[in-house]
């Protein structure tokens, strides 16, 4: 595991492989685009199709696709890279793009019917997907009806797919929570994305009335948390035992550490040349500014190292067979909200120390700020609740039935 300050490097992946380097070089070298795009895709909601091209071009979209389907089925460790990677560019990208190459995980838990039917065309996926569960789904002869409204389908304006879990009634009478996809233009896309932050994710909430699902595109949530899903015994591979949750909060922090890393390189370049407006002295040769740049460097090298040394440990453990407990589980998703959290402070120091400069509607550093300010508050990385869970562990008491670890 390495750590450079100096964002044109590329991480390195312990037992690496060569696609997959070459993928993160690829996106590496799209960073210096994607800054000049963020803008762009700030003021038009969406990400610009030109960067999609870019990245259906350099095959990050098959990173998580299997092998037999014409994926790359990389070794997990490289996936949280790509949101980080992305993120050293522009956030809102990293976390919707993201998130549409990391729900293709998802797939590979479902019949196989089911497969070959999202990667049989084009061999990827580009599917929004809601993790909270809304609507309602009753069973029905063949499958499922569902309707109802879900939240923050980032990325929708850009998918095939919808992933998304629904309360489903049998036809013995008794409701279990089960996980669907449904094609993007069966919803109504409703215009609810009125923020001022992480804009060009796009993510509205849509709504269904009355769609019947076929029974192969839906699988029970349960299954595919604890890695019961049918569509394993046809994936073999370890990248498909990683749990869950697990594989989701490790990767979408990284549009924090990207978006650390991208301040630092941006703030030391500001600080080489800046003047203080009222003092005339050279920010460079001052004690407390190169105490500021030290010590947001060597935190930052040590939240990255916490990082990605949680990221291997895992798939140590995975490659070996073993699956993690729900203790273990518990306090990844304690880490990687303190990645975020402890990832944020940094981003508020940097863009403080430059000054009211910073905060000008066309400097990169207010955009990063604002947009790291705004995903700091989502639910995934909600320090109270997922400390409770991962101290409760520490201290031997069980956790909930349903604790989302």
């Amino acid at each position: 595991m390495t750590l450079s300050i100096n964002v044109s490097t590329v991480p390195t992946i312990k037992d690496g492989s060569p696609t997959g380097d070459t993928l993160l070089k690829a996106l590496q070298d799209l960073v210096p685009t994607l800054r000049e795009r963020a803008a762009e895709a700030e003021a038009s909601g969406r990400i610009p199709e030109a960067t999609i091209t870019n990245l259906v071009e350099i095959g990050a979209f098959r990173a998580v696709v299997p092998e037999r389907f014409g994926g790359l089925e990389l070794p997990f460790p490289y996936i949280p890279q790509i949101f980080r990677i992305l993120g050293r560019g522009c956030s809102s990208t990293s976390w919707c793009m993201g998130f549409l190459v990391y729900h293709n995980f998802q797939f590979a838990h479902f019949p196989l019917k089911a497969q070959e039917e999202v990667w049989g065309t084009r061999g990827f996926s580009m599917a929004p997907g809601q993790v909270m569960p809304s609507g309602k789904a009753v069973q029905v002869d063949g499958g499922y009806r569902i309707s109802g409204r879900w939240g923050y389908a980032t990325g929708i304006f850009h998918g095939d797919w919808m992933l998304l879990s629904a309360p489903t009634e049998r036809h013995d009478g008794d409701t279990e929570m089960r996980r669907f996809f449904i094609p993007v233009d069966h919803f109504t896309i409703l215009d609810t994305w009125d923020v001022v932050a992480m804009t060009a994710t796009g993510s509205h909430d849509v709504e269904i009335e009355s769609e019947f699902v076929p029974a192969h595109r839906s699988i029970l949530v349960s299954e595919l948390r604890e890695m019961r899903a049918e569509g394993l015994s046809h994936n073999a591979g370890p990248l498909w035992r990683v749990p869950l949750l697990s594989f989701m909060v490790l990767g979408c922090v990284g549009p924090f550490v990207g978006a650390a890393e991208a301040l630092l390189e941006i703030v030391t370049d500001v600080m080489k040349t800046k003047v203080g407006a009222y003092s005339g002295e050279k920010q460079k040769g001052l004690m407390s500014q190169h105490i500021r740049i030290a010590r947001s460097a060597v935190q930052l090298d040590a939240i990255v190292r916490l990082w990605e040394g949680h990221i291997e440990e895992m798939w140590d453990e995975i490659r070996l067979g073993l699956t993690p407990s729900r203790e273990r589980r518990a306090e990844v998703r304690a880490v990687a909200s303190h990645v975020a959290h402890a990832c944020f402070e940094i981003i508020d120091e940097l863009s403080r120390c430059v000054g009211s400069r910073s905060f000008y509607a066309d400097n990169p550093i207010q955009r990063f700020h604002r947009d790291m300010s705004s995903l700091s508050t989502h639910a995934l990385f909600e320090e109270d609740h997922l400390a409770n869970l991962y101290g409760a562990t520490r201290l031997g008491l069980d956790l909930p039935k349903h604790a989302m670890i």
